[in-house]
């Protein structure tokens, strides 16, 4: 049963946003009517103003009849004129309206399906500054140690409208796209795609000159503008193509950018030993030394670390911006409500990479250190049309990565690792792509099939209890004297199959569920640990122990001292219920606030055990306290990292 918080959020999450026009949500059926096919992008760019002014052409495929169309752009900027052209027809100036971030452009004659219409928008203005790029959107006016401007965009939350005009939604991309960047001498101006040249205007400003070749979601467009020194290497894809290698660096960073290009290259090999090749490698693989940490700009990662690794060993930073080439730019959700398709996929790769670096107990710390807890009052894939604001609230990152690492327990190894490639290559005989012909734009849906046709399992289970409900599953356990029975509770009651891994006595066994129940031979005075190394993406288990006649226990409460205490990864909380009655245990900080509440319902006479998880709560001292119909006590853990 959905609570009644569920639909509060539920509501939030579809309600219109009127602070900001964020990317994507509801797709107009304006825009449902059309078809990108190119964008080209043509603007100077004024640091000392700090405006831009330019055009953007626009050419799309009428998908169904319509009289107006209908792109976005922030409304700092003012339009001049629009150019509008029918198929082959005359270019003519179009009338049009730019209000609320949406430019309505009247379309002067009847169009249909299959025409093909191109307009050419002239803009200027001044765009929005970023406060806290690259998660404040805008523009980025910084200068560098030398006093020069060093530029650059950052605009994923709210897309590409709020600086070019474009169809601010995930699910639609051009073929391909042509920008060209002026700016001020002595500057180089760099964005996605293959570099075509560039031009001295002799009025003091460059024009540089890219071509994208492949599909690109609009926020990943973007620019670095500095006066930079390139380093340029070659390396051989898998799939046997030389791959160019581009760093634009600061000049004052050059000699420590060069002797870290080891570090981005074994990054670089990881990821396509375990995903498949480049997508890209037609256009380039480049970064760009920017004025803020980084951004998965697609052929133009944004990277401003410092050339640092973390107590992982790796460069967290670059490895997960670079992650998106694969993750987020190569396939893409068609609706932000599965970012998990970018966040998650590219935090679960970190892990794998602190395993190949460091062994599996590294990648299980790892996962400990990145679950996420479970006070979500919201599904992590939603079947709901969301913008990129809301979908960033549905904790992406470690809440993916952790249905991944729970994902990976239930197909096993062989099948994880093949899965991660075919949900990037679905052909197995395809593994050439180097111009990005596949890349593709997708949704969880079609995630679980392709698991399901590399598996030969049937997933639905999994996805529905692990992607589409917003609560973990509930793992009910009852000790009897020679067995112990595992039964799993979901928000749905889906027969969930994920098999219980268990410590019995410190040995390892496997507790195999069918039609969510299963069950194991095991003696009442036997040690159970319930998955050890936190493989499942669960509740705190509730264990009861049954009684019978033989071994009643009075008509009192008493709560016990957990063990281990202290502790640093779980810890068991034992208590007594003498007669059937609501029962809760709450988690007070040493200033007697509320932190959590972990049991809160009827329960039944009997010994009951359940788990406190360390990942939960910073270290220090806590108290715990269970309150029954007319019984209260309270002891104190603590936990120690």
């Amino acid at each position: 049963m959905k609570s009644f918080w569920y639909y509060i959020i539920i509501l939030f999450l579809t309600a219109p946003l009127k602070i900001m026009a964020s990317s994507g949500g509801y797709l107009n059926p304006l825009q449902a009517a059309f078809d990108i096919n190119y964008y080209n992008l043509d603007i100077n760019i004024d640091p000392i103003t700090q405006t831009i002014n330019g055009s953007l052409i626009c050419r799309v495929e009428i998908l169904s009849s319509i009289d107006t169309l209908l792109l976005d752009l922030d409304d700092p900027f003012i339009i001049t004129s629009i150019l509008i052209q029918i198929n082959e027809n005359s270019t003519v100036e179009a009338v049009f309206n730019h209000e609320n971030e949406k430019i309505y452009i009247t379309i002067p004659e009847e169009v249909i399906e299959g025409d093909m219409l191109s307009v050419q928008i002239f803009y200027h203005g001044a765009p929005r500054i970023a406060n806290n790029p690259p998660w404040g959107v805008g523009f980025v006016w910084e200068t560098t140690s030398t006093g020069n401007p060093w530029l650059g965009v950052a605009c994923e939350d709210e897309g590409g409208d709020i600086w070019w005009p474009c169809k601010d939604h995930p699910s639609d991309e051009p073929d391909s796209m042509n920008i060209s960047l002026t700016v001020p001498n002595p500057l180089t101006c760099v964005s996605n795609g293959q570099f075509l040249g560039s031009t001295d205007n002799g009025d003091n400003t460059s024009t540089f000159n890219w071509f994208v070749s492949t599909p690109i979601n609009n926020y990943n467009v973007t620019f670095y503008a500095a006066d930079y020194s390139l380093i340029e290497d070659t390396y051989q894809s898998i799939s046997g193509q030389d791959v160019p290698f581009y760093f634009w660096v600061l000049p004052e960073y050059y000699d420590q950018a060069v002797a870290y290009m080891d570090v981005f290259l074994d990054e670089f090999n990881f990821l396509e030993s375990i995903c498949g090749p480049f997508p890209f490698a037609t256009d380039k693989h480049g970064w760009a030394h920017a004025p803020y940490w980084g951004m998965e700009h697609q052929t133009i990662i944004a990277y401003g670390h410092n050339f640092t690794v973390n107590s992982w060993g790796y460069d967290y930073i670059h490895y997960h911006e670079m992650s998106h080439e694969w993750w987020g730019n190569h396939i893409t959700a068609e609706n932000w409500a599965d970012i998990w398709i970018h966040e998650g996929m590219a935090t679960y790769t970190e892990a794998l990479y602190v395993e190949h670096l460091s062994g599996m107990d590294a990648y299980i710390s790892f996962m400990k250190n990145h679950r996420p807890y479970d006070n979500h009052q919201y599904p992590l894939a939603p079947r709901l049309e969301l913008t990129a604001e809301q979908g960033f609230g549905l904790d992406p990152y470690s809440r993916g990565a952790a249905a991944m690492h729970t994902l990976r327990y239930h197909i096993g190894d062989d099948n994880l690792f093949e899965l991660l490639k075919r949900w990037i290559y679905p052909d197995p005989n395809d593994m050439d792509n180097t111009n990005g012909r596949l890349s593709r734009i997708l949704n969880t849906e079609d995630l679980k099939n392709q698991a399901e046709e590399v598996t030969g399992m049937n997933l639905t289970p999994f996805f529905e209890a692990f992607f589409r409900e917003q609560t973990y599953p509930d793992l009910h356990i009852i000790r009897e004297y020679n067995q112990t029975l595992f039964s799993w509770e979901t928000e749905n009651g889906i027969p969930l199959d994920v098999n219980i891994p268990i410590l019995i006595n410190g040995e390892e066994y496997t507790v195999v569920m069918d039609n969510g129940e299963g069950s194991i031979a095991m003696s009442l005075s036997d040690d159970l640990e319930i998955d050890p190394d936190q493989w499942i993406l669960m509740s705190d288990p509730t264990v009861i122990v049954s009684l019978d006649e033989s071994n009643t226990i009075s008509d009192f409460n008493r709560l016990e001292q957990n063990y281990p205490n202290p502790f640093n990864n779980s810890s068991i909380i034992k208590f007594y219920i003498g007669k059937n009655q609501s029962t809760s245990i709450i988690i007070y900080d040493m200033l007697g606030n509320e932190i959590k509440t972990l049991l809160n319902k009827q329960m039944n006479v009997g010994i009951h055990e359940i788990s406190i998880n360390a990942n939960q709560f910073n270290n220090g001292s806590y108290f715990y306290q269970i309150n029954t119909d007319n019984f209260s006590q309270t002891k104190k853990f603590t936990i120690i990292r």
